[in-house]
């Protein structure tokens, strides 16, 4: 009998914490889809965004700031010694700014969000369709994601990669 009723409370601790660790998945999956929502609000995924070497503007005249940190790299892919690529330089990946002629860093570059994704870190990915005149990695033409991470409540790209369609 004694067996049976440690076996019973060993069963009831063990449900006991699988449904607070099952509340706790509910409430991050709640704050997840807020953080979604309120990203994907402000960013129109209909955009497209162009850069050309010619016409490279400093600033930023998006309203999120999430689209502006993807601005501002592309723009230091295509031209890492333009004016706002200095100061942004230690929150981008450092091979941004590699010069080499066998780069083959684009002129021009183009991009349409297609998806946002929060991660678990609190860092979110943005999916890109983008096309571009160079090859630079194969980092400019495709699907390209985007790892960008909050760092005094401003949105930073961390990383970026490409994926096969």
């Amino acid at each position: 009998m004694k067996k049976f009723f440690t076996l019973f409370f060993i069963i009831l601790f063990i449900s006991a914490c699988s449904k607070s660790d099952s509340q706790k998945q509910d409430n991050n999956s709640t704050s997840t889809q807020e953080t979604n929502k309120n990203i994907s609000q402000t960013i129109d995924k209909n955009t497209i965004f162009s850069f050309d070497i010619n016409t490279l503007k400093p600033s930023c005249d998006n309203q999120s700031q999430i689209v502006c940190a993807i601005n501002v790299t592309i723009k230091c892919t295509i031209n890492p010694d333009f004016e706002e690529c200095e100061k942004n330089k230690s929150n981008m990946p450092s091979f941004v700014f590699m010069q080499d002629e066998s780069l083959q860093r684009p002129t021009s570059q183009s991009y349409k969000i297609t998806k946002i994704k929060p991660l678990q870190d609190g860092s979110i990915e943005v999916y890109t369709q983008s096309t571009c005149n160079g090859n630079w990695f194969g980092l400019c033409n495709g699907n390209i994601i985007y790892v960008l991470q909050n760092k005094d409540d401003a949105w930073i790209v961390k990383d970026l990669y490409a994926v096969e369609s």
